[in-house]
């Protein structure tokens, strides 16, 4: 049985917090940026997040003495072929990279705060859950890294391709 100190509860929240953080930050981000492609990745990330506050929410809600069902993980939505990839002017581009260079700092704090809570987590299925969780993450993370190249050295979003 997981060892459910209030301290574990706690780190809990507060990454549930960070998730519903996230979720939000992302969700504006696709309300902000003109290319349908970029809009398409933040509302999808924003879905992950969303996603990722729920489960959370279930492992909180699990009573003690029960065990915790596990977490299959999300995966990324197919993006519609021939998603156009709208002309941006510098400000623009310079606005999405900054939102991406934030999205990725976040992305690695994330990960890194599974990661720790994996390591104290005791029951299996809580460990896998969180360490799937730090997986997902860094694969946003790498999913914003390649965005952030792209406008940096093309100039255009190559989410979809």
């Amino acid at each position: 049985m997981e060892s459910r100190t209030a301290a574990w509860r706690e780190a809990v929240l507060l990454a549930q917090r960070a998730e519903d953080e996230a979720a939000r930050f992302y969700a504006h981000a696709a309300e902000n940026t003109r290319d349908p492609r970029g809009r398409n990745m933040f509302r999808q990330l924003a879905e992950f997040e969303q996603a990722h506050y729920r489960h959370l929410q279930r492992l909180l809600d699990t009573s003690p003495g029960s065990v915790f069902p596990g977490y299959q993980g999300e995966t990324f939505s197919d993006v519609p072929p021939g998603l156009p990839s709208a002309g941006l002017n510098h400000h623009e581009v310079k606005t999405d990279l900054e939102v991406l260079d934030l999205a990725i700092k976040a992305e690695k704090a994330a990960n890194a705060a599974y990661i720790d809570l994996a390591e104290k987590s005791t029951e299996i299925a809580v460990r896998e859950m969180f360490l799937k969780l730090a997986d997902e993450e860094n694969l946003h993370r790498k999913v914003l890294e390649d965005q952030y190249y792209s406008l940096t050295n093309r100039g255009v979003w190559v989410w979809g391709d």
